[in-house]
């Protein structure tokens, strides 16, 4: 490529982040005047500039504007977007939880694996026969499991503190249980990822899985513990993320992201496993928020929402049988985790209305069902039809999540909602 046609393809790229960025400023300020996180306004804004509403309405201009030669620039931008935001999600998980865990905890993230797993076991089959059958069963079955039992944990709790629920024991409740079913969600996204990939051989699946546990423990006994030593080596007050220090965080960052593909599963969970074995330095943690957060949520994750707007046609699904597929996915989706997650509360002593409350935060897919679900598209394990059902499941249930916290919550937590 000539020198002019870069500043052309240059030119064209930074004019698609300007759009991107903008709508989904706008459409998250949107959301959030009518009582929705600001993700699900991000979301839309994707929806907004893909085929289901630019494309429809004006084809020339969406192809003007989003040509096929630039998507592979998107998505380069769009992953690695994706790994800074989960590198920072492995470093905001909250352990303690873990440790500590009280009965409800421990209830409810077993119900919401378990739960929405038997439902992607029982819809599975109909779902590949009618709409996939093109696709290795036992990858697609895996995936549709993993894909109804995930949570949203980051976006759940900027909805907790938008509500300042955020230091109540039901939001102490919620986000324990959604820590621990993110972190068995990924580790089973990880392994369905290297069962795919290796074509069902059992002896590459076996190297692949036994060589992310090897990745998981170097870094979780080896490089976190040298990485955190020598951020309070070097970390001032004036100085919280030294040059030096930053450049060699960025080094092991990227390494990781490049052992986790050449291990058959995507660079995005190196940058995961990474985080997760610095979690324990919050004063590393609170840096990186600082100065990196904000740049990646603004800047880079609206090009990911945008890219699964561009690749979510919904009138892809033509006919009684695809919309009643959009329904079923919905249903299943629902009933398993939110109502998964409501019985384990219940078993546990506590009252339906908190019981509620916490199965609408689980119910929460936003960002992380989105990358798990374009995962399995990259996976060639969804068709279009099943990637815009899926799509359509992740916006409503995080949709529905601050509604039926407000209709459920009990009467002495109303108090701490913030007026309208």
């Amino acid at each position: 490529m000539n020198p002019t046609a870069i500043e052309d393809h240059l030119k064209l790229v930074l004019l698609q982040w300007a759009t991107i960025i903008a709508v989904a400023w706008m459409m998250g300020r949107l959301a959030r005047k009518v009582g929705q996180p600001l993700a699900v306004g991000e979301i839309l804004a994707g929806l907004l500039l893909g085929p289901s509403v630019f494309g429809a309405l004006w084809p020339e201009g969406m192809q003007w504007l989003f040509p096929v030669e630039t998507q592979q620039s998107l998505q380069l931008l769009a992953k690695l977007g994706l790994i800074l935001l989960l590198f920072q999600v492995g470093m905001e998980f909250d352990f303690g939880q873990l440790a500590s865990r009280s009965r409800t905890v421990t209830a409810v993230s077993i119900a919401g694996i378990a739960v929405p797993m038997v439902g992607g076991l029982l819809i599975g089959p109909w779902l590949h026969k009618t709409f996939a059958a093109q696709t290795p069963r036992l990858g697609f079955q895996l995936f549709v499991c993993i894909a109804l039992s995930i949570s949203a944990l980051p976006i759940m709790g900027r909805i907790l503190m938008e509500l300042k629920l955020e230091r109540t024991a039901l939001g102490a409740m919620a986000i324990g249980a959604a820590a621990i079913d993110d972190v068995i969600g990924w580790i089973l996204l990880a392994v369905a990822t290297a069962l795919v990939t290796s074509g069902l051989d059992a002896t590459k699946l076996i190297v692949q899985v036994a060589g992310v546990v090897t990745l998981f423990l170097f870094l979780q006994k080896l490089i976190g513990p040298w990485i955190r030593r020598l951020w309070r080596d070097s970390a001032t007050t004036d100085r919280p993320l030294p040059p030096e220090f930053l450049a060699l965080l960025l080094l092991v960052l990227f390494s990781s992201c490049l052992v986790a593909a050449k291990l058959g599963v995507f660079s995005i969970f190196g940058a995961f496993l990474l985080g997760v074995a610095l979690h324990q330095e919050t004063g590393l943690v609170r840096a990186w928020r600082e100065k990196f957060a904000d740049f990646v949520l603004v800047a880079l994750v609206p090009i990911f929402f945008t890219n699964t707007g561009l690749r979510t046609e919904i009138g892809s699904l033509q006919g009684s049988l695809a919309w009643l597929g959009c329904a079923a996915v919905m249903v299943v989706a629902v009933v398993g985790k939110l109502g998964g997650c409501w019985l384990g509360a219940r078993l546990t002593g506590e009252s339906n209305r908190e019981a509620a409350c916490i199965g609408a935060l689980m119910n929460t897919r936003a960002l992380m069902g989105l990358v798990a679900i374009n995962i399995g598209l990259e996976l060639n394990l969804l068709t279009r039809e099943l990637f815009t059902m899926f799509v359509i499941m992740a916006l409503l249930t995080t949709v529905m999540c601050t509604p039926l916290l407000r209709w459920w919550l009990p009467e002495e937590l109303r108090k701490l909602l913030p007026k309208d």
